[in-house]
């Protein structure tokens, strides 16, 4: 697994399907878009298999800032939250990950 090249093409993927810009994706930014975008990015890294830290250590954010995106997400993905899980959906499709209940 080569990191750098599964963050760009996960980057630039998420950055496609939301319209956030590949800069701003783990900027600082707020706001409900650009959250979805980070946990999109976050989410498919887990897919593909890498852990938390090492999310962390990629994407410059600390561990604990990857932990909290992933309980928040959880919690809005048991809502009515179709659009989301439809893009989630069509990117792992994208990456070829299949995810198992």
């Amino acid at each position: 697994m080569d990191s750098t090249q599964d963050f760009r093409a996960v980057i630039a993927a998420v950055s496609r399907v939301t319209g956030i810009p590949e800069d701003k994706i783990f900027s600082r930014r707020g706001g409900r878009e650009y959250f979805d975008a980070r946990w999109m990015a976050v989410q498919l890294l887990i897919d593909m298999g890498y852990y938390d830290r090492q999310i962390a250590d990629i994407t410059g954010m600390t561990q604990r800032g990857i932990n909290k995106i992933r309980a928040e997400a959880s919690k809005r993905m048991a809502g009515t939250w179709k659009q989301f899980r439809t893009n989630l959906e069509s990117l792992r499709n994208t990456f070829g990950i299949t995810v198992t209940a």
